[in-house]
């Protein structure tokens, strides 16, 4: 009996993690990508930029970036590698999406529900 709980209680926490995965499908989202040519398929599966009202305390670099219109961009580290950091939003989830290099190529994303 415990052990017949015990798995339904792993299948309920397996198709839950599912669902949740199938709702926020970015297997587009790939390293390499140019971030600038993927917000705009962002932008159409319903995810918004999280503006940086703060940007007056992020690098001079990530404040360049923002003045061109990428207004979710949360910090930038201007050194060999030129990374920076975007934020979008839809509906109880938050995707931070890591980029390297000037040309903003996509290095990691993570997606985080918010309770």
């Amino acid at each position: 009996m415990k052990t017949l709980l015990k798995l339904i209680s792993v299948l309920v926490l397996f198709l839950g993690s599912a669902h949740a995965l199938a709702a926020t499908d970015l297997s587009f989202i790939k390293p390499g990508l140019i971030h600038q040519e993927l917000r705009p398929n962002l932008l159409a599966k319903g995810w918004q930029p999280v503006p940086n009202s703060a940007i007056q305390n992020s690098s001079l670099y990530a404040q360049e970036i923002h003045r061109l219109g990428l207004t979710e961009v949360v910090d930038c580290i201007s050194m060999e590698i030129d990374a920076c950091t975007f934020q979008y939003r839809k509906k109880n989830q938050v995707l931070t999406i890591k980029t390297i290099t000037r040309l903003g190529e996509v290095a990691s994303f993570k997606v985080k529900t918010l309770p």
